[in-house]
């Protein structure tokens, strides 16, 4: 089992993934999640996925390291499922610091900040974002619309979560170290209910490892496995 003091190294955590069944799949992998976001309305937004053949004996992984974004944006489009939100600026973010994210009011319409907030901290295991004042209902009444989303970057892309921000909020951020691995037609940074995903997915959690690796397997009756360590082909 994993000390959950290891949030606050730059671990890297190996998913090892296994295909036994009739067809090539895409493993995405999702994020759980973070606690501290209660009040807005949280979709899945992931780019990660590794297509594997079936009963491919190469080796297939996702190595994500606990290395966390912010995400700011605004568009035309509008927060919501099937929509596409990549954020016009993703900085790196580290526990214990706070963030602000500034978002314009129209006109005109433009993107968004974000700006380290110097000399101001957040708890353990935390990060704080705040979002200034803008006209949200006018931007909305514009068709114009804010984003703000939270993760993990990888080698393959982007995992966490997207939401709609309020004006003057602040969103004390703590991270859930907990991943799903689902297969279906799931498309880059495209927004997905992810309670959806969880009842159809392989949930991997900080337990689950072993040695920091874990081994998931989607087995010829389309059922999930997760076991911990690296499991070796027979």
């Amino acid at each position: 089992m994993l000390n959950m003091g290891a949030l606050n190294s730059r671990t890297n955590y190996t998913i090892f993934l296994r295909n036994e069944s009739r067809d090539t799949k895409n493993f995405w992998l999702f994020l759980e999640k973070p606690n501290g976001l209660s009040n807005n309305e949280i979709y899945a937004n992931s780019s990660v996925y590794l297509s594997v053949s079936p009963n491919d004996r190469g080796t297939n992984t996702i190595v994500i390291p606990t290395k966390y974004s912010l995400g700011a944006g605004a568009s035309s489009k509008a927060v919501g499922l099937g929509v596409q939100i990549d954020s016009n600026v993703v900085v790196d973010a580290e526990l214990k610091q706070t963030w602000e994210a500034h978002y314009a009011s129209t006109p005109p319409k433009q993107g968004a900040n974000l700006n380290l907030v110097q000399g101001q901290g957040s708890p353990d295991n935390s990060i704080v974002l705040l979002s200034n004042s803008f006209d949200k209902a006018k931007n909305e009444s514009d068709n114009w619309y804010s984003n703000a989303s939270f993760g993990i970057q990888t080698q393959n892309g982007f995992l966490g979560v997207t939401w709609s921000p309020y004006p003057n909020e602040q969103c004390l951020i703590t991270p859930n170290l907990s991943f799903y691995i689902a297969t279906g037609s799931f498309k880059s940074n495209e927004l997905a209910d992810l309670a959806t995903i969880s009842g159809q997915s392989a949930k991997v959690e900080l337990r689950d490892f072993k040695n920091f690796e874990v081994t998931v397997t989607l087995n010829s009756r389309g059922q999930w496995m997760v076991q911990p360590g690296r499991v070796q082909e027979i």
